[in-house]
Order: structure tokens, then sequence, then C-alpha cells
């Protein structure tokens, strides 16, 4: 399987991502802030290392990011953030203490599942990179990545107050039907955003 095919490439992110949080799941640790945090994560990871390369190499046309659109990319990712850890993170779960813990955990990536997630991510699309060139950098205000970010923000919100909130039971602790359920609405996401973009390259 050549890594230099975005076919490929994306394979093998969704099954690490599957595989990964499947065993999140299994453990308990998995919630819409883990898989929400983890999207953002995994944006943020993509645009540093194409910025990086863009710094280095140029865009497509020779030119590099100027400061101006990394200080706006990072502030769009910072803006993201907060209203990820608040919304998420805290204020649909101020009545369930065990998924405030786990969200706490990942944020401070103490999450064993999420962090070999967004490490093995790193390493795959570094060289990912490395090999495609400057082919198809992801570097603006708005991207995929956002879009993959609003979309998961807005169904994360509707699964949180839909049936997060309303049974909670089988939200925490050892119970693992509702972290599946969670992951299974993000994984087709992520799934057809892939296609779509492979489609485009």
């Amino acid at each position: 399987m050549q890594l230099t095919s975005p076919k490929h490439f994306h394979t093998i992110e969704i099954l690490t991502f599957l595989l990964i949080t499947l065993w999140g799941v299994v453990q308990g640790q998995v919630t819409v802030f883990y898989i929400i945090y983890f999207f953002w994560f995994q944006s943020l990871i993509h645009t540093i290392i194409d910025i990086a390369y863009a710094r280095k190499n140029g865009e497509g046309d020779g030119k590099k990011p100027s400061p101006a659109l990394i200080f706006g990319c990072m502030f769009i990712y910072f803006c993201y953030l907060l209203l990820i850890i608040v919304f998420f993170g805290v204020m649909l779960n101020f009545n369930n203490q065990d998924l405030v813990i786990i969200n706490l955990r990942t944020l401070l990536l103490r999450n064993l599942g999420f962090d070999l997630n967004i490490m093995l991510f790193a390493v795959q699309y570094a060289l990912y990179r490395k090999q495609i060139g400057n082919k198809d950098l992801q570097i603006a205000l708005f991207d995929r990545g956002h879009l993959i970010l609003h979309i998961s923000i807005i169904l994360g919100a509707f699964i949180q107050m839909q049936f997060v909130r309303k049974h909670p039971e089988y939200f925490s602790g050892p119970e693992l039907w509702g972290s599946a359920l969670v992951v299974l609405p993000f994984l087709l996401l992520k799934i057809l955003i892939n296609r779509k973009r492979q489609q485009q390259i």
C-alpha cells in the first residue's frame, strides 16, 4: 500500500481512528467532546505541518504563506478550542461528573487512546506531506478541516442534547453502547468528507 496515494492515506487514517477509538469505547473513555476535540486537534496538526512545509518549500505557486495568514489560521483554531472546551467539555456535561472528568483527562492529553490517535496521525500525515510535496496544502482561513469542525460541532450539540443529557446512564461509567453510538455518526462524516476530498485531488 503506497502512502503517496490519497486513497491509501485516508484509508489508513480512517482505520487507525476506528480501531483506537473502539478500544477507547471498550475502556469507557470516549465522549462527544473526545471526538470533536480529536477532529480539532487533527485539523490543527494538518494545518501546522502544511504551514511548515510551505514556509520551507513554498506553495504550488511558489509563494510562501504570510505571517498574517498564519496568525489568522491559528487565531481561528484558538476560537474553536475555546468553544469546544466550554460548550462540550463543561456546559453540556455539567450534571454528569463522570463525563466532565473524562473530558478533562482528554483535554490534558491523559487519555491513552486519544493520545495514540493524535501521535499516529501526526506521523502519518508528516510522511504523507513529505511524499506528495505541495499538492493540496491546507492553509486558509476556511478549508475542509474547518468544514468538518463546523458539521461536527452541530452534530455533536444535537447528540449531546438529544441523547447524552436525556440518558446519562448510557454515557458514563463502564457502559459501552452510548459511546459506540457517539462514534458512529462522526465516523460516517469523516468517511464522507475524505471520499469527496479524494475525488477532488
